[in-house]
């Protein structure tokens, strides 16, 4: 799918979920939930190609651990960020909030030892 048919597609569910949401609330968040699910897997194959050419790239420049960690806060991330966009969907603005928080929290905890790396790194280079 590129990006027109994905924007044509959640143009769309939006159009019916306005509708929707008068005659019956519960309906219209679960067609959000199904086309963005939808959506998702549409992307899936993208995101395949782009996990595997990093990963040759990482494994031939020796960053591999670094490159991983890059990629798994990035999963967080948009894990937390469609998880809390769904919440918002629902009228849960603070669940959302702390939802994202969360996520800041996961990615913040997964840096941390490249973070302590590169302070060590920075003490050699000075010494």
């Amino acid at each position: 799918m590129n990006i027109l048919q994905i924007s044509g597609l959640a143009l769309s569910a939006v159009a019916l979920a306005v509708l929707l949401r008068q005659y019956r609330a519960e309906y219209a968040l679960a067609l959000g939930l199904v086309v963005s699910a939808v959506i998702l897997m549409a992307l899936m194959p993208v995101l395949k190609e782009t996990m595997e050419l990093l990963i040759d790239i990482a494994s031939k420049s020796g960053v591999s651990q670094t490159l991983s960690i890059i990629v798994k806060s990035l999963g967080i991330a948009f894990v937390a960020g469609i998880a809390a966009d769904i919440c918002r969907d629902a009228g849960e603005s603070a669940m959302a909030a702390k939802v994202e928080l969360a996520g800041k929290v996961a990615i913040l905890s997964m840096a941390m030892p490249m973070a302590a790396q590169l302070m060590e790194l920075f003490e050699r280079i000075l010494q």
